[in-house]
């Protein structure tokens, strides 16, 4: 006899119901934190132990930016105290990291007892004593996005200074460690818009929802464009093959109006 059972009864929509549930907890399941930006950060943090054993510092971070303001957070430190500096917010403009990020200037302080721009809140936070300081921004093309300082001399005070040899020095590391800052923000943000969608409980997530959403959380505005272009894109391509022949079209327009302009030419022939 043949089995001519509706495939959409209830027993059929209860094992239905079942797989989907093992899905969700499978997707649950996945780890996608850190996937992305955790290689990038542990990269920052091998770079910056280096950095410090070059220039001759006791302790040595890297601080980004924090918010839309011009505060600064500490990413991370080569400090016993690492896990207390994470916790830090430093006010926009206070303290020497924040003279630095906002002028875009380096500064090396002997004593900052004397430099009346020094800000103690985070001294008196995690119970730590600047003396002298190396401080040089982080730089991501015309963007100042994070500052690397350099603390104390190992050993016990009176340290001798830091010498222009050594702020050289921490130029060239600040140079490399913004480019891995630029990537890491960019990555916790992609991380942030993939887990949004991958993890959407079962309901779908529209371009225009992501747009919106992107909009609202605190990311730089840079990175931030970045991804509303991808999600704008991606919402042109899926709607048709000839969507995404003229897409392409305007972007290799786009492409070969870029090389033009940056050859030094002052007009493009379409």
């Amino acid at each position: 006899m043949s089995d001519n059972s509706d495939p959409k009864t209830p027993g059929s929509a209860m094992a239905e119901d079942a797989n989907a549930a093992k899905i969700r907890a499978a997707v649950d399941s996945i780890d996608l934190a850190g996937s992305l930006a955790a290689p990038i950060r542990q990269g920052i943090d091998d770079l910056l132990k280096i950095a410090a054993e070059t220039v001759g510092s006791a302790d040595a971070s890297v601080l980004v930016r924090d918010g839309r303001d011009g505060g600064l957070k500490f990413l991370v430190a080569v400090s016993e105290l690492e896990e207390a500096l994470l916790k830090i917010r430093i006010p926009p403009g206070k303290g020497i990291a924040g003279l630095v990020f906002s002028s875009g200037q380096p500064m090396a302080v002997n004593d900052v007892s004397s430099e009346g721009s020094f800000w103690s809140g985070a001294d008196e936070a995690v119970g730590f004593k600047t003396v002298t300081l190396l401080a040089t921004p982080l730089r991501s093309g015309n963007e100042t996005i994070g500052v690397l300082e350099f603390v104390n001399r190992p050993g016990e005070p009176p340290y001798p200074p830091f010498t222009p040899e050594e702020m050289d020095d921490a130029a060239r590391f600040a140079d490399a460690i913004a480019r891995l800052v630029d990537s890491y923000e960019l990555a916790l943000l992609v991380e942030s818009l993939f887990t949004r969608s991958f993890k959407a409980d079962g309901e779908g997530i529209s371009g225009s929802d992501s747009a919106e959403w992107l909009k609202t959380i605190d990311a730089a505005p840079e990175h931030r464009d970045v991804l509303l272009l991808a999600v704008k894109l991606r919402e042109i391509v899926s709607q048709g093959d000839s969507e995404r022949e003229m897409l392409r079209e305007i972007l290799d327009t786009l492409a070969r109006f870029t090389n033009k302009q940056s050859s030094g030419s002052g007009y493009f022939n379409f």
